[in-house]
């Protein structure tokens, strides 16, 4: 990639950075479109690849049809019909740039020829899987309400946006508005409301740690990409929301589960973690004479890091031994 690019790439991404919920369309020409596809879609595509592989049920068992809202160069549908080429039969691609929509027409279709590509939601019949990522840094909220009847529409949504806290908080407060419609998979172990949305958690926000690629660590190139635009290797915060419509039959899990959330800090002999459950959002220090495999599991918490609340709240002796402090 020459100066000129990465340059052209790094004003991108600062406006991604600085964005107050709204930028213009920003797809100039289909050169910044393949220059940012090669670059922070990709950061993109590796936490739908770490959000997909936690998913709590089979992709084989979500929608033939995925509407990719606010494509750009078209990553996210891309990245699951790259994990999942035969479980789907057509893809929708959706943004208010024409130029962006026929970029990722032109990748989806070269990378897989068999697909049905088209530009118009499904009818009320047809149910689909909705794909909406990283645009609350950019969506006003008026936009957003706009997009309310789509997503209640849809029969699955899944929304990966950047671990920031403000569009991890957004996407909490976005929760809220389906509750009426849609029951939460992932990765809530619960169907209350937030309790991120509770006094007292103002400062507080769900995000995880997805892994980047052990090759990307080996990469000239990767190397160079986090010199030039300023972005930490070792880093890839991602939140996330997977839901489905309340009209799929669905048996739930039990609510008392507890879900590890990003931020743990390993000790001598405990590791302090922050986690969600149905009582709210729980810090608490899990002993590593209690389990060392726990102790170990939660200071790394993949995204698929849940437990039954007796795992890591209950002594040897049956009896309740938490630390645990609901915030």
């Amino acid at each position: 990639m020459d100066n000129s690019s990465w340059k052209r790439i790094q004003k991108l991404r600062q406006s991604y950075l600085d964005a107050k919920a709204y930028l213009p369309d920003y797809w100039q020409d289909d050169e910044l479109l393949l220059a940012y596809d090669e670059t922070l879609a990709q950061r993109i595509r590796w936490k739908w690849r770490a959000v997909l592989e936690a998913l709590p049920v089979p992709v084989s068992e979500l929608p033939k049809t995925i509407v990719d809202w606010g494509c750009g160069s078209g990553g996210a549908s891309r990245e699951l019909l790259h994990l999942h080429p035969e479980s789907f039969e057509k893809v929708v691609l959706l943004d208010r740039s024409t130029r962006a929509v026929k970029f990722a027409a032109r990748k989806v279709k070269d990378e897989h020829p068999k697909i049905t590509i088209d530009s118009k939601v499904p009818s009320s019949a047809e149910p689909f899987l909705l794909l909406i990522s990283h645009v609350l840094s950019e969506l006003p909220d008026e936009e957003l309400k706009k997009l309310l009847p789509l997503l209640r529409k849809a029969s699955h949504i899944l929304w990966v946006e950047s671990g920031r806290p403000q569009e991890s908080r957004k996407l909490s407060a976005l929760r809220e508005d389906l509750r009426d419609t849609h029951v939460f998979l992932a990765p809530c172990p619960h169907q209350n409301i937030c309790g991120m949305l509770s006094a007292g958690q103002e400062e507080n926000w769900c995000h995880f740690k997805a892994p980047v690629p052990k090759e990307v660590h080996l990469s000239a190139f990767w190397r160079e990409a986090s010199k030039q635009l300023g972005f930490d290797l070792r880093s890839l915060p991602v939140a996330y929301l997977f839901a489905q419509a309340r009209t799929l039959s669905l048996a739930l899990p039990s609510n008392d589960r507890v879900r590890i959330l990003g931020g743990s800090r390993q000790f001598k002999g405990y590791t302090r973690f922050h986690a969600c459950h149905i009582s709210g959002i729980v810090q608490a220090d899990f002993m590593k004479r209690k389990s060392k495999k726990i102790y170990e599991a939660l200071a790394e918490p993949a995204l698929d890091s849940l437990y039954e609340h007796r795992e890591l709240f209950s002594s040897e002796s049956g009896e309740d031994e938490s630390d645990a402090k609901v915030e």
